[in-house]
Parts: C-alpha cells; sequence; structure tokens
C-alpha cells in the first residue's frame, strides 16, 4: 500500500507507530481509515491469522477491524488527533498542529465504554498511568477536553445522555 501522508516505523511509545510524512494543520484530516472488515458472531477475530482485539474500531456500535498503516496508530494521554466517523467512514482528523515526523497518537478512551484497562508507556507529561477504557473514568479535565470529540453514536449507544449533560454544565 502507498503511503503518502504517514509512514509506520518503530514508536518510542510500543511496538511501531504512525509519523506524519508532511505537516498537518488542526482539523485536517490526515487519512481514511482501511478498515478490513467488520467483526460479527458469524465472522469473529481469527487470532489465527494475526488478527487482534486490538487492532478494531467501535464506531456505531459496530466492531471494525482496521488495517495497515492505522492499526499501528498508538495510545497518548496527550494525543495529536482523534478518529472522526461519518457514519460511513471513519478519519483521522489532527487535534492540532501536528509537524512532519511526529508520531499521531490517539486517546484510545475517548468514545469507549466498558473497555478493558492497561498499563501506560505513552510517556505524555500528563499520562493517566493506564488507559481505563471507559471515558467517564478518566481525569475531569480530560473529559471536559475531549468533550467535543465525543461522537452522536457513542452518547446514543451507550446511554450517557445524562453525563454528558453533567460534563457540558460543567464548561
Amino acid at each position: 500500500m502507498l503511503l503518502t501522508n504517514v509512514e509506520v516505523k518503530p514508536s518510542p511509545i510500543e511496538g511501531m507507530g504512525v509519523f506524519a510524512a508532511r505537516p498537518f494543520r488542526a482539523g485536517q484530516r490526515i487519512r481514511r481509515v482501511n478498515i478490513v472488515r467488520e467483526i460479527t458472531d458469524g465472522a469473529p477475530i481469527r487470532e489465527d491469522a494475526g488478527e487482534r482485539i486490538e487492532h478494531c474500531g467501535y464506531p456505531d456500535g459496530k466492531v471494525v477491524l482496521w488495517g495497515f498503516p492505522d492499526r499501528h496508530v498508538n495510545h497518548r494521554c496527550d494525543p495529536n488527533a482523534y478518529g472522526l466517523y461519518d457514519g460511513s467512514d471513519i478519519y483521522v482528523v489532527a487535534r492540532r498542529d501536528i509537524a512532519a515526523g511526529e508520531e499521531i497518537t490517539f486517546d484510545y478512551n475517548v468514545n469507549t465504554s466498558g473497555g478493558s484497562s492497561w498499563p501506560c508507556n505513552c510517556g505524555a507529561e500528563r499520562c493517566c498511568g493506564e488507559s481505563v477504557g471507559e471515558f467517564f473514568t478518566l481525569p475531569k479535565e480530560h473529559q471536559r477536553e475531549y468533550r467535543p470529540l465525543l461522537a452522536n453514536w457513542f452518547v446514543r449507544r451507550y446511554h450517557h445522555q445524562h453525563q454528558v449533560e453533567a460534563l457540558d454544565a460543567e464548561l
């Protein structure tokens, strides 16, 4: 696969990472996520084929397997990008300006409910020490900062309207 906007190489965070091959402005779409397929009861994760749940996204309650290079976007507690689902595709979007050569990262806890937790290695100054797998257990300052990134499907599907209204009242 020809990559023009990003490159994959070893990451100081974890394994391989996705790095900007050129600068991006805040709000700019970096790329459309390569979705391999939807994961269902009839078509589960195939670990024997190298598929891992860690390489999945969850737009609108679906489970989709991310392909190369997107499955290599690492978690960071102070990310420079986020995933935007437009109803049919997922895009990697810059949260802030990103320099060429900078690793592109997400906070995996945005639009997440009921996920598993694991130790975090991100090295960010504001690292929480673990990725908690649940948006509403993040520190309040992170919730307030990420509020504009919460997707309507996340609020609706997981019945978080009351929690979002309480968060909005604090802003």
